[in-house]
């Protein structure tokens, strides 16, 4: 960055501010610090700085409470906020009472120079902020405190009062539906209608209807028009679960509500429109199902503008403690404490089934306990699923790798070449066991391959395996 800007930062303590000042001054910034919210307003006032950085927790003013003064006296330049409680509410809070960004403390001196860097990027006079509405209450179970859960938060709460489409990622019982909700809860359509659905739970002769409605006579038992999901929450927000496993004939159609906000009922030629936020959730590979053909590419990047991945609750056993304590107290468990010895076995536990496993178990542990406290022996047994036989099959696979690697590199084997070695020796085989496996129908043989008919035509034809 080689404009120089003027910049304010508040915070009371001296270490951050001393850390900041040295970094945004080490880029050619003008830096002044301030340790409250009141000495902060009159530093802006009379520097009227490019950018804030502004604590939440001061010593007098709160810095959700003095973020639209700090607005005001700048003319809306970015303000970019600090917390240590990097929970959604205050994320959100700070989004909505005009916040550019935030950081979470502790913080890398990396990130924030990032943070503020895109910050400085944006217009540093921007538009008025729109009337603040009362912050509604976080009464789903979105709970975290782990570096990848501070991810998701700023991601809703940068997200939610847009009206751009968010595809929303992750396992099975991650949470996605809570991500969506909260996005929903959020945003500017929150008084209106918010509908979760699940495509793949209908009949697929009815997806069309169901989403679109139909009119009278339309096909065999519609008696009646009947309003589909798009007119049913106009104004509001959709959830389509799964959406990977939406029919190709439906992907076109909702393409073209995303595209032009139009669509048509079942049996009707006239266009409706379609005043609805859209978001879509999946826990499958769509970049898979697009090279398949199962998956319209321009539909999936319609939807992908916007992503939030919520990670697996093995990649963040930080979140456990908070989880079980959040569910105990939801369940009327208050007094039943997890103690420290239970929770390093919990998180070593591999939560396939993620949340939602986590969850069932901390229910039926309080059950079996009776009011005492819980041990491991309360839990049921870890969620058996195909993850014990695909880690025991990759370490195998994994043996064989190395086995062969060090063969060949023992021989002196050249390194830049061990690559495609690799893949002549592998590859053949493979080819042919897929082949076999689809009765040497190369279509479906390419479809399952996850790559062209074409490509795999020429990979047969370099490895002399006969076409049949």
């Amino acid at each position: 960055m080689t404009d120089q800007h003027s910049i304010l930062v508040v915070d009371d303590e001296p270490s951050i501010c001393w850390a900041l000042e040295k970094m945004l001054t080490g880029e050619g910034h003008a830096v002044v610090t301030a340790s409250s919210a009141e000495e902060g307003l009159e530093l802006a006032r009379r520097y009227q700085p490019s950018m804030v950085i502004l604590d939440v927790r001061l010593p007098q003013e709160d810095g959700i409470t003095a973020l639209p003064k700090f607005l005001e006296e700048t003319n809306h330049a970015p303000v970019v906020i600090i917390t240590a409680f990097g929970d959604l509410e205050t994320a959100v809070a700070a989004v909505k009472h005009g916040a550019t960004d935030y950081l979470t403390k502790p913080f890398k001196l990396e990130d924030a120079q990032r943070t503020c860097r895109q910050a400085l990027q944006k217009s540093v006079r921007r538009r008025g902020s729109r009337p603040t509405r009362a912050m509604q209450p976080d009464t789903g179970s979105l709970v975290g405190v782990s570096s990848p859960m501070q991810l998701v938060f700023r991601q809703i709460a940068l997200v939610a009062d847009s009206d751009l489409s968010v595809l929303i990622t992750g396992e099975t019982g991650a949470g996605k539906e809570l991500v969506a909700a909260a996005i929903h809860r959020h945003s500017r359509r929150a008084d209106k209608a918010y509908i979760p659905l699940a495509p793949v739970t209908l009949n697929p002769d009815l997806i069309e209807s169901e989403l679109f409605g139909h009119v009278k006579g339309a096909f065999t038992g519609a008696s009646e028009d009947r309003a589909g999901l798009f007119e049913r929450a106009a104004g509001g927000t959709i959830l389509l679960d799964e959406i990977g496993d939406l029919p190709l004939a439906v992907q076109v159609k909702l393409l073209r509500v995303l595209e032009q906000g139009q669509f048509t009922r079942v049996g009707d030629d006239q266009p409706r429109t379609a005043d609805v936020r859209l978001l879509a959730a999946t826990n499958s590979d769509l970049h898979s199902d697009v090279a398949s053909g199962k998956f319209r590419e321009d539909l999936f990047h319609r939807l992908s503008g916007v992503q939030i991945h919520l990670p697996p609750l093995r990649e963040r056993p930080d979140d456990i403690a908070p989880l079980c304590e959040h569910f105990l107290k939801a369940m009327s468990y208050e007094e039943i404490s997890v103690d420290d010895a239970l929770l390093g076995e919990l998180r070593s536990r591999p939560w396939r089934g993620n949340i939602r496993e986590l969850k069932n178990a901390v229910g039926h542990a309080a059950v079996v306990a009776r009011g005492r406290p819980i041990t491991i022996d309360d839990f049921p047994e870890p969620k058996p699923g195909r993850g014990d036989d695909t880690a025991s099959q990759d370490h195998l696979l994994e043996e064989v790798i190395r086995d062969w690697t060090e063969t060949m590199m023992s021989d002196g084997s050249k390194v830049d070449s061990l690559h495609s070695k690799f893949l002549s020796a592998v590859e053949p085989s493979f080819l042919r066991i897929v082949l076999q496996s689809t009765g040497g129908n190369k279509a479906k043989a390419a479809e399952v391959l996850g790559i062209h008919r074409g490509t795999l035509r020429e990979r047969l034809r370099a490895y002399g395996i006969e076409e049949n």
